[in-house]
């Protein structure tokens, strides 16, 4: 019999883009809660880098300055703090605690990175299609911190019209994974879902557009995994367990 896994608690705080407001509300919830480690699924920084042709060195220092204020934040609630870029953010980033295209373990717990957002291309820092998702190296990891949500989902539907923008190669990703997936990017589309063996979450954005006060939590306990979502402004929760 395969021993029992320790147990492990994440928090998971979607795309900031840099709205301090928001965040300082999230991270007040966090205050005194046991939590391994603390997620950001991307966006983190302003839109002073925003879409690369407005790009400068003054606008990038900014932008950098307002990455550099939410990880700081985020450690003095949460000492470990782990983030993959998202499109808005530089795919180069190097400050502590990016596992974009790489595994790290914490608790227990494999966290493996997929940065950036596809399939379509607007512009942004940090864009790929599918044929360049699917060749990366899969990652062998009990929880995959994304920025992207898998396509065909609630977690990847708009708001303003019927369409879902999710990627496929995401999907493809996680109904080959048992454990658990987080991520963001549309804002609008925060909840959990279960797909095959892989328990998901998107834990929605802080920054415009349809941002808001929230927050997301995953856990492994006796080795079944449970995903939770609070909207912290009007107290709606949706919990779901693997």
């Amino acid at each position: 019999m395969s021993p029992v896994p320790p147990p492990a608690r994440f928090a998971v705080v979607g795309d900031v883009h840099a709205h301090f407001e928001y965040l300082d509300l999230v991270l007040a919830r966090l205050a005194g809660e046991t939590l391994d480690a603390l997620l950001f699924v991307g966006d983190l920084g302003s839109h002073d880098l925003s879409y690369k042709r407005r790009r400068t060195s003054e606008r990038d220092a900014r932008y950098l300055a307002s990455v550099q204020q939410v990880l700081e934040r985020g450690r003095a609630v949460v000492p470990r703090v782990l983030y993959v870029p998202g499109n808005h953010d530089l795919p180069t980033l190097d400050f502590e605690g990016n596992v974009d295209a790489r595994v790290v373990e914490v608790a227990g717990v494999r966290i493996g990175g997929i940065g950036g957002a596809g399939p379509g291309r607007f512009g942004f820092a940090y864009e790929w299609d599918e044929e360049e998702l699917r060749a990366r190296p899969r990652l062998e990891c009990d929880l995959i911190l994304s920025h992207t949500p898998p396509r065909d989902t609630t977690l990847d539907r708009l708001a303003t019209r019927p369409e879902h923008v999710g990627s496929a190669a995401v999907r493809e990703r996680v109904e080959q994974h048992s454990g658990a997936f987080v991520c963001g990017h549309i804002h609008e589309a925060a909840g959990v879902e279960l797909l095959g063996r892989c328990l998901c979450l998107n834990a929605g954005g802080l920054g415009a557009p349809f941002g808001a006060p929230q927050v997301g939590f995953v856990s492994r306990v006796d080795g079944r995994w449970r995903a939770r979502h609070e909207e912290l402004a009007t107290g709606r929760v949706i919990d779901l367990e693997l």
